[in-house]
């Protein structure tokens, strides 16, 4: 059976139809519009030894493979692919976009449909009302439209584009730290094992001058004084190796958790000492501008986003100020009998317009246009704030790099002073010309400029990190190295 739907009087659709038109053409989005602008900076870095060059910066992406360090590679993979922060900020960013889909959800139609059946038998007792039974039948179908006039969802959406390019770039961020703490950590480790030779050297050498000077004691050509100070000095010496191995253990277990695991996962991979990484610094780094890191730093990128955010809720609080329309609309059939339902005379439509405006509410929607103004301000002074501390992050990493490499030079020609020093009082004792104990002596110098370099080389390993971190190096989604598993999870959640 085909059910003949009921003609809509001719006026009445011209009607519907223009006040339709006139809605849609009605429709405008309050508030302002957002404007990317490019803030003022320094036109070069104060520290830097010469204006960077132009060009592609792709080279900073994967900077710690410049180590050229296999195991470090592994640990860096590891913890792109497995780390539980990393997890947490991709959760998030699914959520974030899940509520935009909800939150474009309001500016369309919603249809839904509905079955009812009832039955009602009534009392014989009531004398108005023989009894008797009665069944009804009811299937249609509803649909609700609330036409965005004043561009209310439509600021809500482009507030949650925003807010999900900011946690996207903050995903970004953490990567990028991430990075930067497990090279800091594992370039630590290797120079505490370095350390740890050397301080090892440092107790046999002065385990030696201590039985010297117990022999020059014996034979009366020294004093016990001597020998109290050479065991002192030895006792010094052996409370170094404890702090050192414990430096070693904490570093390791850093490592383990930062890539997913447990403490003791790399324990065994990571005892070998091996020699620290040198990581070759071009000389004509930072290869960027002030300008530059701007573009570069997915922090700055997030507070970027965050402020068109904060701008388009100005918008969604001020369209609270206009009037609310919906539109409801609903077709369906009723019937005594469940056949009768799809007849042409068991039809029945409806149509209408609702408005309304709230004419005093003791000034909730001014305020509310206020506080976004507000928060407007204040995400645009957190970026302002945020920028100038990123400006100087590099400009401290070139400070430390700068100073380190100073210190390195005169460091390093003192280790070649000690060890020729040590060469001629080792040459001297063989022939005969001298005491042992010039030779002990200058053993000692040597390890405790060999120490000092070596912190020096980590406090130089440290700042290039910084640098490569302040810039913003190793963010990049498509770095190479990093887990593809993981890179699939986040184009899908950001798209």
């Amino acid at each position: 059976m085909h059910a003949s739907l009921p003609r809509t009087p001719p006026r009445l659709r011209q009607a519907l139809l223009a006040s339709l038109l006139s809605v849609l053409a009605g429709c405008t989005t309050v508030g302002p519009d957002y404007q990317t602008q490019a803030p003022d900076v320094p036109a070069h870095w104060i520290e830097a030894d010469a204006a960077p060059p132009d060009g592609d910066h792709d080279d900073l992406r994967t900077w710690w493979l410049a180590f050229q360090d296999p195991l470090l590679d592994r640990l860096v993979d590891q913890a792109l692919a497995h780390n539980q922060d990393l997890d947490i900020a991709l959760a998030r960013l699914r959520k974030a976009r899940a509520e935009r889909v909800q939150i474009a959800a309001a500016g369309l139609p919603e249809v839904s449909i509905g079955v009812a059946g009832e039955a009602v038998r009534g009392s014989k007792a009531l004398g108005s009302q023989p009894g008797g039974q009665a069944r009804t039948w009811h299937l249609g179908f509803d649909a609700s439209w609330e036409p965005d006039l004043f561009g209310a969802t439509r600021r809500a959406v482009e507030t949650a584009d925003a807010g999900i390019q900011a946690l996207a770039e903050d995903r970004r961020a953490l990567r990028l730290s991430l990075v930067a703490e497990v090279v800091s950590d594992y370039a630590g480790l290797r120079t505490a094992q370095q350390r740890l030779l050397i301080a090892q050297d440092s107790i046999r050498t002065l385990v030696e001058a201590e039985r010297l000077a117990e022999r020059a004691q014996r034979s009366g050509l020294g004093t016990l004084a001597d020998v109290t100070q050479a065991r002192a000095e030895r006792e010094m010496a052996e409370a170094q190796p404890p702090l050192l191995h414990a430096d070693v253990a904490r570093f390791s277990h850093a490592i383990g958790v930062l890539t997913g695991g447990f403490p003791g996962d790399w324990h065994a991979a990571l005892a070998t000492p091996a020699p620290a990484p040198a990581l070759p610094m071009p000389a004509d780094l930072p290869l960027s501008l002030p300008s530059d890191v701007i573009r570069q730093r997915p922090d700055l990128r997030a507070d970027e986003r965050r402020l068109a955010a904060a701008t388009a809720k100005i918008g969604v609080a001020e369209a609270e100020r206009f009037p609310r329309f919906r539109i409801p609309l609903g077709f369906g059939t009723s019937a005594s009998v469940i056949h009768d339902l799809f007849s042409g005379a068991s039809l029945a439509w409806s149509a209408a317009m609702q408005g309304s405006h709230s004419l005093y509410d003791v000034g909730r929607t001014r305020a509310g246009m206020t506080a976004a103004q507000a928060n407007a301000d204040a995400v645009r002074r957190i970026y302002e704030r945020d920028l100038r501390a990123a400006l100087r992050d590099v400009e401290d990493a070139l400070t430390t790099r700068n100073g380190e490499r100073q210190r390195q030079a005169a460091l390093q020609k003192a280790v070649v002073d000690s060890q020729q020093a040590l060469q001629q009082a080792s040459q001297l004792y063989t022939r005969g010309l001298s005491a042992y104990l010039p030779v002990l002596i200058t053993q000692r110098s040597l390890n405790q400029a060999r120490d000092a370099l070596a912190l020096s080389q980590l406090a130089q390993r440290r700042g290039e990190i910084a640098l490569y971190k302040a810039l913003g190096a190793g963010g990049a989604d498509n770095a190479p190295g990093v887990s593809d598993h993981r890179n699939a999870a986040e184009t899908t959640a950001t798209r």
